[in-house]
């Protein structure tokens, strides 16, 4: 009776912790989003430390010199972003007189084709088109707002990523000080999965960016949509966005081809092309390039998805999966949440056995996680 009371006053406390985590996370979001942030960065940009840091004496150079060898391609990127979106926004009314042209076109069209008047068009189209496009054109807004913030706040993560880098040695004793001395070797195996998961994560993000910016820019350049380049890129970019980055990677150069295209196939020739290039990417890319280093099931992607834009907007959405695959590590190490982390592996249509046959144990519990170790032994 005490043992059945202990463990649930135990499990009340966990459930406790867990909403207060959350409300943490919600209301401190702005300084907490830069924090994880810089950390994933700073784990990313610590072998340019590491490397130069065997020439440099001091930290705080080497350090300073990473920043700059990462922030001068970076740089230049945003520069060719910001020419090429200054001469769009200034052909911007020359697009939208092309865009209203077009569209009398397609009604004209209609009404000689079927009948529908000019008025029945515009009736269908605010009740259909608007109502596809509403959503994620609406989420996205509601993200951009802390995305914004984040890029607001730029400056401040350089800063965390400048103290994670200079005190990183101290920040790992820190946490395997938290590990007795016996489990300390496995506190450090933990650290490095940790970093080597997150490192070859982010290198193959930026690896699949840099594939579809190439082949984006190769179809548009062959379709003779303007820009190409740079919608092209931009399309790549947010696809780092799951799902909502994708739907706006392609709508937005189709709308630029439909107002300014000469001929009606080329934005038919860009749909085809992004729904061909997003078919390659979801089944061949990124299942080869990042998919071998995040090893978590599509169910828990998209969970992980949810809850990371519930508590954080549009950066949780970004950081929802890498934040999953880390915890499934360390669950992957827990003897009580080793049953979680095998339930979150990728290939758990293949371990459905393996809960009754290596796991059925009283340690490998979740109820056990709860209870009195000392009374229980």
């Amino acid at each position: 009776m005490n043992q059945s009371a202990g463990t649930l006053q135990r499990f009340a406390y966990f459930l406790i912790i867990t909403v207060i985590t959350g409300y943490v996370l919600v209301i401190g979001k702005f300084i907490i989003v830069p924090i994880v942030f810089a950390a994933l960065l700073s784990i990313m940009v610590q072998p340019i430390s590491n490397f130069l840091e065997r020439y440099i004496r001091w930290k705080v150079p080497a350090i300073l010199l990473t920043f700059l060898a990462v922030l001068i391609p970076v740089s230049g990127i945003i520069m060719f972003f910001s020419y090429q979106l200054g001469d769009v926004i200034q052909n911007m009314p020359a697009i939208t007189d092309n865009l209203k042209h077009t569209t009398d076109l397609v009604f004209a069209w209609l009404e000689d084709q079927f009948g529908i008047t000019r008025a029945q068009s515009w009736d269908w189209l605010r009740s259909n088109f608007s109502k596809i496009l509403d959503s994620p054109l609406q989420f996205f807004k509601g993200g951009l707002s802390s995305g914004t913030a984040f890029l607001l706040n730029f400056f401040m993560v350089l800063i965390f990523m400048f103290f994670f880098l200079l005190y990183r040695g101290a920040i790992k004793n820190f946490i395997l000080l938290q590990f007795k001395p016996a489990n300390r070797q496995q506190g450090r195996e933990i650290l490095y999965q940790i970093q080597y998961l997150v490192r070859h994560y982010l290198y193959g993000l930026l690896m699949v960016i840099l594939i579809l910016a190439i082949l984006n820019s190769i179809g548009l350049l062959i379709i003779g949509v303007g820009y190409a380049v740079f919608w092209a890129s931009l399309a790549a970019f947010l696809s780092i966005i799951p799902y909502i980055g994708t739907t706006l990677g392609g709508l937005l150069p189709f709308m630029y081809s439909f107002a300014t295209a000469t001929n009606w196939w080329q934005p038919l020739a860009v749909v085809a092309l992004y729904f061909s290039v997003q078919q390659v990417e979801g089944n061949l890319i990124t299942p080869y390039v990042v998919g071998s280093n995040v090893k978590i099931n599509p169910f828990i992607a998209i969970i992980s998805l949810l809850i990371g834009g519930v508590i954080w907007g549009l950066a949780g959405i970004v950081l929802g999966i890498p934040i999953a695959a880390i915890v499934k590590l360390i669950f992957d190490h827990v003897d009580a949440l080793k049953p979680l982390g095998a339930l979150m592996s990728r290939d758990l249509h293949e371990k459905e056995d393996i809960f009754l046959k290596e796991w059925d144990d009283e340690r490998h519990r979740i109820t056990g996680f709860f209870k009195d170790r000392q009374k229980s032994e």
